[in-house]
């Protein structure tokens, strides 16, 4: 384990500035709810409804880049999805998939506050931007910057939401580190110069943060 410690330390030394993704590592996703509550308003004769960030089908993908109105959004899901009800329905059985933020992430995110410019990155759209907005407002208000996809009209991974990121923070890659849960989005991240970590499980992002911020004081959770 010293040795593991060591390594992370080395990896990372000279990072100053941190980029952090939302939904599974600072917010509390569940995508599978989305497919029970579309179905719930879906037409009896259409196929089951696939939704992952990987398959997500293309009216999903534009109103995530801001291509679409919430309007235009609720009716290509009645059109594609076949889906029954009113855009206040349809927009409730989306957010569903928001379960809040994760405990205590509030603290950990003003410890390395303390050391670090830290930049938010991500993949989002207006309704569940409104959605989260009241319940995020003190994680939100800790970062230096707040980039999401909806209005930069692009997406992770394409390599142009890393290097907009950069430009505008000032940001120099090899002093940079992106933490996301998604593979793809970390080798688009790589590609840019970026240093990265893979957060495969939510739970251990205390352990990082206690290697990148050692010495600062622990808030109140």
């Amino acid at each position: 384990m010293t040795n593991g410690i060591a390594s992370f330390h080395a990896a990372f030394d000279g990072v100053r500035n941190i980029i952090f993704d939302l939904g599974g590592v600072l917010y509390n996703v569940e995508y599978s709810l989305v497919e029970q509550e579309f179905s719930a308003l879906q037409q009896s004769s259409k196929q089951a409804i696939t939704y992952t960030r990987q398959t997500q089908p293309e009216v999903f993908s534009q109103y995530e880049i801001g291509a679409i109105t919430t309007e235009e959004f609720c009716a290509g899901l009645r059109k594609d999805l076949g889906l029954e009800g009113s855009n206040e329905e349809i927009a409730q059985a989306w957010n569903a998939m928001l379960l809040g933020v994760y405990p205590g992430r509030n603290a950990l995110i003003w410890r390395l506050k303390q050391r670090y410019g830290l930049a938010l990155l991500s993949n989002t759209n207006a309704l569940h931007i409104e959605h989260v907005k009241p319940e995020c407002q003190e994680l939100f208000s800790l970062f230096d910057r707040l980039f999401y996809s909806f209005e930069m009209g692009l997406r992770k991974p394409d390599i142009t939401i890393f290097r907009n990121v950069l430009e505008t923070m000032n940001y120099l890659p090899e002093e940079t580190l992106f933490i996301d849960d998604s593979h793809q989005h970390i080798e688009a991240a790589r590609q840019c110069g970026l240093r990265t970590l893979w957060l495969q499980h939510p739970d251990s992002l205390e352990l990082v943060v206690d290697m990148l911020a050692p010495n600062a004081e622990k808030a109140a959770s």
